[in-house]
């Protein structure tokens, strides 16, 4: 997968380094949309000659989306200028008034932003400014391919984009860019090839090539036992999952030996090996809590399992302690549906054992909060769990105040 990722962004790098185009056009799909731009970021953090300027915002139509771009650029450039002021430095120059005029054409604010951008490089000569336009949904192909197109529009011999490149998305699924830019010049193509063939093909090289240190192939060799485990390839993701484990239990990083042992569990649970599955998760449990400072997703995802687990094989008490654990992790890592799920099954898992009052009063917390962070959905299984449990108890006043809440749900409004 490095090697994947190498190439695009020596790809991305010899388009900056050259001097006759001044547009890219990328080529790849939504999904692969959020790697190029992560591939773009450490490009970004790296060079000290180009200015980066990017905006991953929806495509709805020209006029918004220029909007959106001219105030991205705003708030960054402002925030640049009090830093600048604030240490004592001579600040960048405001942003002009007729760029935020949003009643002009917008390929002409997007131009004249571009230019303003460009003034803004420390040395005139040696460095460029990087525009990446990378709209994670084109809801409109036509149209933003007419802005780009009137965009890049120029008098020759002489182009306005001069220490200018930009780097912009076309969507696989909705191509528009690369024919109505087909005569253009000045413009490149690439499409980097972010298959499942491909990464597949790369994992597998990088964790069998010897020329790279253990540790990178041993990572790789993790990623290619994941995809096994995602394709049912259930006997190769344990025997990698095997050597990954042995080599971080050799090296003392607990870290890794819990996340090995968390999805070998996860193996044996989805081949139906129950006892051998809670003996992986308990294991993970010891190393996933050592040290001053614990990894707390692998923690939380092990307490998960084990939860689950005991709560399927009617193991009440057991799986209760852990979705205790785990919702109270939950709240740490700010995970509001892991938390609610957490006290629903909770509660469910009390109630089991006869301890209904508690259980009540952990779904009533759980629709409380539910109702607060606007969760519709997980607020009514909260409530239906307490209306079953006064209907069984014949509790008719609080059946009636669950009715009357349930009543006053709407669905689709959370977050």
């Amino acid at each position: 997968m490095r090697k994947v990722f190498e190439a695009i962004t020596e790809r991305l790098q010899e388009f900056l380094g050259q001097r006759d185009n001044a547009a890219m056009i990328v080529t790849c799909s939504e999904v692969d949309c959020i790697t190029i731009l992560k591939l773009l970021e450490g490009l970004d953090e790296t060079s000290s000659s180009e200015f980066f300027w990017s905006y991953p915002g929806d495509f709805i139509d020209a006029a918004n989306y220029v909007d959106a771009v001219v105030k991205d650029f705003l708030v960054k450039h402002e925030g640049i200028r009090l830093t600048m002021e604030h240490q004592k430095m001579k600040p960048w120059s405001p942003l002009p008034a007729d760029i935020a005029d949003s009643s002009r054409p917008p390929s002409e604010r997007l131009r004249e932003l571009m230019a303003f951008s460009r003034s803004l490089l420390p040395e005139p000569e040696g460095c460029l400014t990087v525009w990446v336009l990378f709209p994670l949904h084109i809801a409109d192909p036509i149209a933003y391919s007419q802005l780009i197109r009137d965009l890049l529009r120029h008098q020759y011999p002489f182009p306005w984009f001069h220490h200018i490149r930009l780097i912009l998305r076309e969507d696989v699924a909705q191509p528009g860019l690369l024919s109505g830019l087909a005569n253009a010049a000045h413009v490149e193509q690439y499409s980097p090839d972010l298959s499942e063939e491909a990464m597949e093909k790369a994992i597998e090289e990088e964790a069998a090539d010897e020329s790279l240190p253990l540790g990178d192939r041993i990572q790789a060799m993790f990623i290619s036992a994941q995809r096994d485990f995602s394709y049912s390839r259930f006997d190769e993701a344990l025997k990698k999952h095997e050597i990954f484990l042995r080599y971080h239990s050799a090296t003392g990083d607990n870290t890794m030996v819990a996340l090995a042992l968390n999805s070998v569990g996860e193996i044996h649970q989805r081949l139906g090996r129950t006892e051998q599955a809670g003996h992986c998760f308990e294991a993970a449990l010891e190393p996933a809590c050592a040290g001053e400072n614990p990894p707390l997703p692998v923690l939380f995802n092990t307490l998960l399992n084990l939860a689950n687990l005991r709560m399927g094989q009617g193991r009440f008490a057991e799986a209760e302690a852990y979705y205790d654990a785990s919702e109270k992790l939950a709240t740490v890592q700010r995970n509001p549906s892991a938390k609610l799920q957490s006290i629903e099954n909770l509660g469910y898992c009390q109630y089991m054992q006869g301890k209904c009052a508690d259980a009540a009063a952990n779904w009533e917390h759980g629709a409380t909060i539910a109702g607060k962070l606007e969760q519709p959905e997980l607020q009514k299984s909260l409530l239906m769990r307490l209306r079953e449990h006064y209907a069984n108890s014949n509790q008719v006043a609080q059946l009636r105040q669950i009715d009357a809440q349930l009543m006053t749900i709407k669905p689709g409004q959370h977050n």
